[in-house]
């Protein structure tokens, strides 16, 4: 039934998106998700993916259109790792992307590029301002840097999971924006947060 599910979400939605093999299925308001195994890496993963659709948006607005915030769950050999990713345009591509590994002519893979994003979380106050180290991928999705050889960054997502669960309008923006950039995304997170709680999503 989900197969199904997924394909009729992903015909509805665009032509174009059958192009991309990982469709997502929505789960809610504006809360789609993905799960699925990547074999090269022997990680599984699974999405949830919020998007942002603008109060007084047409209604031919798509998912694919629409800034997104996901959380991914790695689990390996037993091992639960938590993911953020941000998409401040649209894209069709909602496909895992793994890590570098490394091969026989590239023994250390080169590290994706960096750019600093600053994030407040806001509710019944607001906190400070972090300012944290992303990646960036190959598809041009943000994913915050985890602690780690090549990464500033000394908290985990989990950490900020604190914050978020108290505070729950993830507000995020370029450290640096440059000229035609998108200054500054507001999500709404209680939906998702929902989610993770139904779920117990990712927990170690």
């Amino acid at each position: 039934m989900r197969r199904v599910c997924i394909a009729i979400f992903a015909t509805v939605l665009s032509p174009h998106l059958s192009l991309y093999s990982q469709q997502p299925e929505p789960i809610g308001d504006n809360l789609l998700r993905l799960e699925g195994s990547d074999q090269p890496t022997s990680i599984h993963y699974q999405k949830l993916i919020l998007l942002l659709k603008p109060p007084d948006a047409p209604a031919s607005l798509t998912p694919e259109n629409l800034p997104r915030f996901t959380m991914e769950c790695d689990e390996k050999s037993g091992h639960r790792s938590l993911h953020w990713l941000l998409r401040f345009d649209g894209s069709p591509d909602f496909a895992f992307a793994p890590p570098p590994q490394p091969t026989p002519q590239e023994p250390l893979p080169k590290p994706n590029p960096s750019t600093n994003l600053k994030m407040r979380f806001e509710g019944y106050i607001h906190s400070g301002e972090f300012k944290r180290q992303w990646e960036i991928l190959p598809t041009g999705e943000l994913q915050y840097r985890n602690p780690g050889m090549g990464s500033s960054n000394l908290d985990d997502p989990r950490h900020f999971m604190q914050w978020l669960t108290s505070l729950p309008n993830l507000r995020i923006s370029y450290a640096k924006p440059i000229p035609g950039q998108t200054r500054e995304l507001v999500f709404p997170a209680k939906p998702l947060l929902d989610e993770i709680k139904k779920e117990n999503f990712c927990q170690p």
